[in-house]
């Protein structure tokens, strides 16, 4: 009876420790998807700030009528936002870029509007605006740019599904390994005491705090790693636009946190030893 106690205890104590090295290997994969989701969707906000057309404005407009025709196309649902760039800004960056000095009074470059619009499919719609607006003297359409730029956010955005369905298979792996520790140390106090209502329960309080141990430490092994790789990209020349460990740390640690939270307030059936 000893040894076959002992025994028990031994399987017991092995079965904690694969279950708690089990969460913190699911943990870290959770939080590299999570961060590598996070990655892509800031990449891909910053290709659509780059779809845009430029529209001069004619000469004679006043400030009211540059105004009023900037809500005009704000109003539009193709339109992401409007960037008015004055002749003046215009001229300081043309000689910045050609490294030149030119008297003012020879600037040529008119007032322009900056549209930033929201899909490729847009452009059509778009021009036939702008050609119809007499307030608008010519516009700018770089096609081969813009298809560049969408062909890059469809990619992206695949990768994107690719890590939120990764994200999903970890975090099931996660509750997965959890509920059958619970489930294994309720077996081993059913049959300590089968008379026992709270056998269930008490299989669950004994793993929270492993539980809460492993989410954590596996999101403080991921940051560490994030900074490493993080350090190679960027140095490698391979990837510079990685997101720092400050951009993520906070919505990952939250979500670290909300995980820990689900699992302390899972309720679990005291008199019955089921699961609601």
């Amino acid at each position: 009876m000893f040894n076959i106690k002992n025994t028990r205890e031994i399987n017991h104590f092995t079965g904690i420790r694969r279950g708690f090295l089990g969460v913190i290997v699911a943990a870290f994969i959770f939080n590299m998807f999570f961060a590598g989701f996070l990655n892509i969707t800031s990449q891909v906000k910053e290709f659509k700030n780059k779809n845009f057309i430029m529209a001069e404005l004619q000469s004679r407009l006043s400030q009211a009528e540059k105004e009023e025709l900037e809500e005009k196309f704000l109003n539009l649902k193709e339109v992401q936002k409007i960037t008015y760039v004055d002749s003046y800004t215009a001229f300081q960056d043309l000689q910045k870029n050609l490294g030149i000095v030119i008297p003012r009074g020879e600037n040529p470059l008119p007032d322009t509007f900056r549209i930033y619009f929201k899909n490729a499919k847009d452009v059509e719609k778009l021009q036939a605006v702008l050609e119809e607006t007499q307030e608008i003297k010519e516009f700018f359409i770089d096609g081969i740019y813009i298809s560049e730029i969408n062909s890059r956010v469809r990619i992206l955005n695949l990768f994107g599904l690719i890590f939120m369905c990764g994200m999903v298979c970890s975090l099931f792996m996660i509750n997965s390994i959890f509920m059958f520790q619970i489930e294994n140390d309720y077996l081993l106090n059913y049959i300590g005491d089968s008379t026992n209502s709270r056998n269930r329960l008490k299989a669950k309080n004994v793993n929270l705090l492993p539980f809460t141990v492993a989410v954590s430490l596996g999101l403080f092994l991921f940051f560490n790693f994030y900074v490493t790789v993080r350090k190679a990209l960027i140095q490698g020349a391979v990837f510079t636009d990685v997101l720092s460990l400050m951009q993520i740390f906070y919505i990952q640690t939250g979500a670290a946190l909300l995980i820990i939270l689900l699992a302390w307030f899972m309720p679990v059936n005291k008199k019955t030893g089921e699961r609601k």
